[in-house]
């Protein structure tokens, strides 16, 4: 998984280098955060990753004024954003990724960035590092999913001897 993450990364870095990429970062993220035990479960947070970023990103839009406006509120709606992705993240990606889409675009209104080439640059920087970890994870020494084993039985489902009377 790691190597499928950095070989990711490495390619968003050639790919900036040739198309100078308005925020890199971006797609370096998604591409190596969706890398999962198995190509099936890489695909699956990709959808997720879209899901989020389709729901968050027009939420934070439409705080913007929110953001201009009343700042601290702003960032008071970030910090919740941000424990929703905490208690998301480890069986949520989408929700996970809607409450980081939802605080970046909240955090970049209130820091002034309010340009429209660099909102549209989330979402079509997340679908190439997206498409890219997929592509990375079918290609790049792929993950099988392991088969699943029968559940062990537990200590109270045995049968105890009963005593005689």
């Amino acid at each position: 998984m790691g190597l499928q993450a950095g070989f990711s990364a490495l390619v968003i870095v050639l790919i900036n280098s040739v198309v100078d990429l308005r925020e890199s970062a971006w797609a370096i993220t998604a591409s190596t955060y969706v890398i999962a035990g198995s190509a099936s479960g890489t695909v699956h947070r990709v959808r997720q990753r879209i899901v989020g970023t389709l729901i968050g990103v027009p939420l934070g839009i439409a705080c913007l004024p929110i953001a201009t406006h009343l700042p601290p509120l702003a960032w008071l709606l970030a910090a919740l954003a941000m424990i929703i992705y905490a208690m998301g993240l480890p069986e949520g990606h989408d929700v996970a990724c809607a409450a980081y889409a939802f605080t970046l675009m909240v955090t970049l209104a209130v820091s002034g960035e309010t340009s429209i080439s660099i909102l549209a640059a989330r979402a079509w920087e997340t679908l190439l590092g997206g498409a890219l970890g997929v592509v990375t994870a079918k290609s790049i020494f792929p993950l099988a999913t392991a088969p699943a084993s029968p559940p062990a039985a537990s200590p109270s489902a045995r049968s105890e001897p009963q005593p005689e009377e």
